[in-house]
């Protein structure tokens, strides 16, 4: 009798574990492509931000226009003027990894997207001190705050904006903190525990987009091997060459993407 309790309750354990493997895929930064140049015109979605949020007219590291090398900027979390781009991150206000195990985990691939690059809404996208952002990383509200007080609420205020827009989900701790910056009053995100997504990802995952052409991933690993910007791309997206993004712009080869 007691082999066959313990041999239900193992049944059981497992098939949870299987459930929760396939319930939700691990999270991967690369599913939720982002920088991306929407309207074509050289400048990417980093740019864009960089270009929008500037005090100042922009400077350009070449004469196409493309890329944003200087210009002036307050960050909202330090309270600081930064001058050189190079300085900045572009923030997503809720983090990529938040926002999976908030809801978006089963997005499609068109909707990570769309949300890792979303330029409508002048709160998602902001250019800050990169020390600062990667200090923040993916923690919510309850593990960490602008060091500017006087931003905090501002930030509260765009956090809820971006959740309630995606239809994302706040765990206990995260409204609590939401709740203390900005009262009872204020339309919040539906309650509900992160999402356990700690499995592999699913076989079924869509591909990243394969720049039109089919690469053998091995056969190059350098810029000068590439001969053209497309080929580049596809390098990049397919094989996971990061050495083809030194600067992490989602351009490859800046000399053949340029």
């Amino acid at each position: 009798m007691r082999y066959l309790i313990l041999s239900l309750l193992l049944v059981v354990l497992s098939t949870s574990v299987l459930a929760d493997s396939t319930g939700c895929p691990k999270y991967d930064r690369k599913s939720y492509r982002h920088w991306i140049d929407e309207d074509h015109d050289c400048q990417n979605a980093r740019h864009e931000v960089l270009i929008e949020e500037s005090l100042s007219k922009v400077t350009y590291k070449t004469g196409r226009g493309c890329k944003v090398l200087s210009g002036s900027w307050e960050d909202p979390y330090s309270g600081k003027t930064i001058t050189n781009s190079t300085k900045l991150d572009i923030d997503h206000m809720v983090p990529l990894k938040e926002a999976h195990e908030s809801g978006a985990a089963n997005w499609s691939r068109e909707r990570k997207r769309a949300y890792a690059n979303d330029l409508d809404d002048p709160g998602a996208l902001i250019a800050v001190d990169r020390r600062l952002n990667r200090q923040k990383g993916a923690k919510d509200p309850a593990e960490w705050l602008p060091n500017n007080e006087a931003y905090q609420k501002e930030y509260a205020k765009a956090w809820v904006t971006v959740k309630l827009k995606w239809g994302l989900t706040a765990d206990q701790r995260e409204l609590a903190a939401l709740q203390e910056l900005l009262g009872d009053q204020v339309k919040l995100p539906l309650e509900a525990p992160e999402m356990n997504c700690t499995s592999a990802v699913l076989t079924s995952q869509p591909a990243l987009p394969t720049s039109g052409i089919t690469v053998i991933c091995g056969s190059k690993r350098y810029c000068r091997q590439m001969k053209t910007c497309k080929e580049a791309r596809a390098f990049l997206n397919q094989c996971e060459l990061s050495r083809l993004d030194s600067d992490k712009d989602g351009v490859p080869c800046e000399a053949l993407c340029d």
